[in-house]
């Protein structure tokens, strides 16, 4: 299918000395609770996956399925649900305790392996040698909440990952109340870890994100479970994603009540209120780069809805992927947002 001309332009640029040397395409939506879109770049109307940007989502499915109550699990445990996270310690030992409180063990999840994201925890287990698990899979917590909602349900877990599964179905029932867009037009594919992912329109997505922070047009069951969900990932930023990781850092700034949730080929998405407003952006660089451009990106997006100045998002340590160096490490060129927000 070719792509439909307008649907990602161009909006990143990659220096080399006094010279633009390369270009990434993206395209953004900025969206309010009521489905309003408030400002745009490129096409927005147009499906993409949202890959792990789904994961807040996901996890109130867990909420809704009554396993929180059932199994007694904690905030911290909820976020790392709605989290991909870097490996590190304290994320596998509360995988491990969310599994132990099912009353399973690593065998149960099938997400299978991957380098950690964590460049020294991955240093760490190549050195040793010592065999990657899927605990350190950054989908572990996620695959750990599928888990929980099954038994909570009274589900068969060995296909937990189907789409046709319960616990599947009520998560795209909650990714449809939340877009507006009918269940059965929510498009499913496998994701790396091998559960679902939904293709939604980046306008779509946006507005789920301003709804994730701004539940109030929601039904009571979401709109509880949507605060939950919140409340959880700020309150334990760490398990979003991890130590000098963007969701992290800009879940965890104390201004605006920002929720950031990365989703890989280059999908990024934000929930934040400001001004007393609830809004969601949902953004996604077209060739798919999930480091310099996504970043780019995002510092562009913080810039312009001013939620972040260049100076302050400067001080995040992802921000380094935004310099270009040579072999010998001498600062050679940048990585730059070059784009303009359109306000609808």
């Amino acid at each position: 299918m070719a792509i439909p001309e307008g649907l990602f332009v161009p909006a990143l640029e990659v220096t080399r000395g006094p010279m633009v040397e390369s270009i990434h395409s993206a395209s953004i939506a900025v969206a309010d609770a009521s489905g309003k879109v408030r400002a745009r770049l490129g096409g927005i109307d147009h499906p993409v996956y949202l890959r792990s940007s789904a994961k807040p989502f996901q996890a109130m499915a867990v909420v809704e399925s009554g396993a929180v109550e059932k199994f007694g699990l904690e905030p911290a445990e909820l976020a790392i649900m709605a989290g991909s996270h870097s490996s590190e310690p304290g994320h596998v030992e509360t995988v491990r305790g969310i599994l132990a409180k099912l009353g399973l063990d690593v065998s149960a999840l099938k997400c299978g392996t991957h380098t950690p994201f964590n460049h020294d925890i991955a240093r760490e287990f190549s050195v040793s040698g010592r065999p990657l698990t899927a605990l350190e899979h950054n989908c572990s917590g996620k695959h750990a909440g599928m888990l929980a909602a099954a038994l909570a349900g009274g589900h068969d877990i060995s296909r937990y990952l189907s789409p046709a599964h319960p616990v599947q179905q009520r998560t795209m029932g909650i990714v449809a109340d939340l877009t507006g867009r009918m269940r059965d037009r929510i498009m499913i594919s496998m994701d790396g870890c091998g559960a679902p992912t939904l293709g939604l329109t980046l306008s779509e997505a946006a507005r789920a994100f301003a709804r994730l922070i701004s539940p109030g047009v929601l039904s009571p069951v979401h709109a509880d479970a949507a605060v939950r969900v919140v409340e959880a990932m700020r309150r334990h930023p760490r398990m979003i994603a991890g130590e000098g990781m963007m969701d992290t850092d800009l879940t965890a700034w104390p201004r605006h009540s920002i929720i950031s949730k990365r989703g890989a080929e280059g999908v990024q998405c934000l929930a934040y209120i400001k001004d007393g407003t609830g809004m969601g952006v949902a953004a996604k660089v077209a060739d798919g780069d999930n480091y310099r451009g996504r970043v780019a990106m995002l510092v562009g997006i913080l810039g312009q809805l001013e939620l972040l100045s260049l100076s302050e998002s400067s001080r995040f340590a992802e921000s380094n992927l935004l310099v270009i160096r040579n072999n010998a490490g001498r600062p050679v060129g940048a990585v730059r947002p070059a784009f303009r927000l359109r306000q609808a």
